[in-house]
């Protein structure tokens, strides 16, 4: 596996793409009803529709949380833009047994409370338009080898047009702790269920 570094030349391109860039690209960011955290280290699951996901939580990070953050990303795609290392992106192979290296990786950096791990449960790339995510048992799998208090932070990003050229991004995130969850079907039904939510918000949103 490829382990997270976070170097100056990281930290200005992660800045340059969550700030400048993507202020030119949204016409309106907004961060919906801040989540607190506390003093713990955060395992933040996102949903996962876009190019700008990683750079879309460094910016929540970076408003919010406070945390040095770690992208747990496809190797393959990790290959392809290799500077995102720099940028604090470590790497999973799925369906082989390096996996179980990338999870304890990831375990690992969750005993400090000063870490944020982001991974995308759903595990790719999906449309904003299904009405479900469906998660990735890697998740689970993670959660029962971290030994330590930390929280969640669900994170559901989207986006509307309307009859705007640029869109809006409404950016939602929720606290939850792990030990109200048993199982991995009650993670991704407790996701979803904020998923839903996000999507009533959303349909509701001032243009």
């Amino acid at each position: 596996m490829i382990e997270a570094r976070h170097t100056l030349t990281g930290k200005w391109l992660a800045d340059f793409c969550s700030g400048y860039y993507m202020n030119r690209y949204f016409r309106q960011i907004n961060i919906m009803s801040p989540a607190e955290a506390g003093d713990y280290p955060l395992l933040m699951l996102a949903n996962h529709f876009s190019w700008w996901d990683g750079f879309i939580q460094y910016r929540l990070n970076s408003q919010i949380f406070g945390r040095k953050l770690y992208v747990m990303m496809l190797e393959e795609q990790l290959r392809k833009h290799i500077i995102m290392n720099r940028c604090g992106c470590f790497s999973i192979r799925k369906s082989s047994r390096s996996m179980i290296d990338s999870m304890k990786y990831a375990s690992g950096l969750m005993t400090d409370p000063k870490n944020m791990v982001l991974i995308f449960p759903q595990g790719e790339i999906g449309s904003l338009y299904h009405d479900r995510i469906r998660f990735q048992s890697g998740v689970q799998y993670l959660m029962k080898l971290i030994n330590i208090e930390y929280r969640i932070i669900y994170n559901i990003n989207l986006i509307d047009y309307g009859s705007f050229k640029k869109p809006m991004l409404n950016i939602y995130q929720r606290t939850v702790d792990p030990a109200t969850i048993i199982s991995l079907p009650e993670l991704e039904s407790s996701f979803n269920l904020f998923y839903q939510e996000c999507l009533k918000s959303q349909c509701s949103a001032l243009w």
